[in-house]
């Protein structure tokens, strides 16, 4: 064996993991899906609101697996955290503000195809107590990691979604 096929040898086995998303073994992020609706007070999903009323905010997380699947979030606070931004890229809520969380592994095993729910409601409320006519951006981030061969894999990226709505 000449020196360059034993160093492409020896990282054979990394390579997958790093480089490729081509197969459910290598990509474990894609064994999750997401995806994010924004609804009005009557659970209708919309994309235009009254101002004061209540807008929920709602990920779905679905184990696209005939197996079960784990997930693994990084902090005890909440699965998905959802915030609120301005035009001017302003946070003006998050659904995580103001509760005390600690890091510790989180692991939640969903059956196959299996698809969980989290949400979130928000009044329409800043700091100020009120928010101006305009559009937001809703982020839906989700802390968690899949397991594989190699340990755990950063998904946050992968599975977090966001999405814009406008309050008249």
């Amino acid at each position: 064996m000449r020196p360059s096929q034993l160093v492409w040898f020896a990282l054979a086995p990394a390579l997958p993991v790093a480089c490729s998303n081509s197969s459910s073994d290598t990509a474990p992020c894609a064994t999750f899906r997401t995806s994010l609706s924004v609804k009005d007070r009557m659970s209708q999903a919309a994309n235009v609101f009254n101002p004061a009323e209540p807008i929920t905010f709602e990920l779905a997380i679905t184990n696209t697996l005939n197996a079960p699947a784990t997930l693994t979030a990084s902090s005890s606070c909440t699965a998905v955290v959802f915030e609120v931004i301005d035009s001017t890229q302003r946070r003006l809520w998050g659904n995580a503000d103001e509760i005390a969380c600690i890091q510790v592994l989180q692991p939640r095993t969903y059956a196959p195809l299996e698809t969980v729910n989290e949400s979130a409601s928000w009044d329409q409320k800043d700091s100020d107590g009120a928010v101006p006519s305009g559009t937001y951006v809703v982020t839906a981030a989700v802390g968690q990691y899949v397991s594989n061969a190699a340990g755990l894999v950063d998904c946050r990226a992968a599975l977090s979604k966001s999405g814009s709505f406008t309050i008249q």
